[in-house]
């Protein structure tokens, strides 16, 4: 039984991203498996954390920002539904890299 948020508000280094829909159809017009969107890593953030500290005690910031895309590890990421909206939340080391 899935539980519904209004809102989710990351902690520390946790970041919280859309995943892209993946295409139902390529270019050429040849349906897609649905398989197809567990090779889908590109997302874009949502809302950040403010950061956390470091092994030595140093605070660092959350390194994405909201509204930026990124690329995210093929597998991961903690699955939550937010007003009816599939949202994943990672933790801000496992992002991969920011797309532009």
């Amino acid at each position: 039984m899935a539980t519904q948020f209004r809102k989710v508000i990351p902690l520390l280094n946790r970041v919280l991203v859309k995943r892209f829909d993946a295409p139902k159809k390529s270019a050429g017009g040849i349906y897609l498996p649905e398989t197809r969107e567990s090779e889908l890593t590109s997302a874009q953030v949502m809302a950040t954390g403010p950061g956390a500290f470091d092994e030595h005690g140093h605070f660092r910031e959350t390194t994405v920002k909201a509204g930026q895309k990124v690329l995210l590890p093929p597998y991961g990421g903690s699955a939550v539904e937010v007003q009816q909206e599939k949202l994943y939340l990672y933790k801000d080391s496992e992002i991969l890299a920011v797309l532009e």
